[in-house]
């Protein structure tokens, strides 16, 4: 089998919804709705809460990964979704995962890359 690059997407996005930049409660909730309704496998995670606000969240996956880091004081986070392409092409759940992050945090603008890797 000849390996297939996989499709990562990074993001720095802009919300005027600040309290979902605060705190990762709800980012939880939201992502492990993505990974499952995807039927990824997520194999660990670290999560961690700022006590003046924002958090930082790493989803390993056994597809790749998944991680985020917010700043609520300038309305921001920066995110990245890869998922390889091993066993299947994944592209179409890497771009519809991104797709949710913006709609999640009501996306008011965006700087995007994308890789192929």
């Amino acid at each position: 089998m000849k390996y297939q690059p996989g499709l990562h997407l990074l993001t720095t996005l802009y919300t005027d919804n600040i309290e979902l930049l605060q705190q990762s409660d709800n980012w939880k909730t939201f992502i492990t709705h993505q990974i499952q309704y995807h039927q990824l496998t997520e194999v660990g995670n670290a999560v961690h809460d700022f006590p003046n606000g924002g958090f930082t969240a790493v989803h390993c996956l056994t597809e790749s990964h998944i991680s985020i880091h917010t700043w609520p004081e300038y309305g921001l986070c920066t995110c990245d979704v890869f998922l390889s392409n091993f066993r299947k092409n994944n592209d179409a759940i890497t771009t519809a995962i991104m797709s949710a992050i913006h709609d999640f945090f009501q996306t008011t603008k965006h700087e995007s890359q994308q890789i192929r890797r």
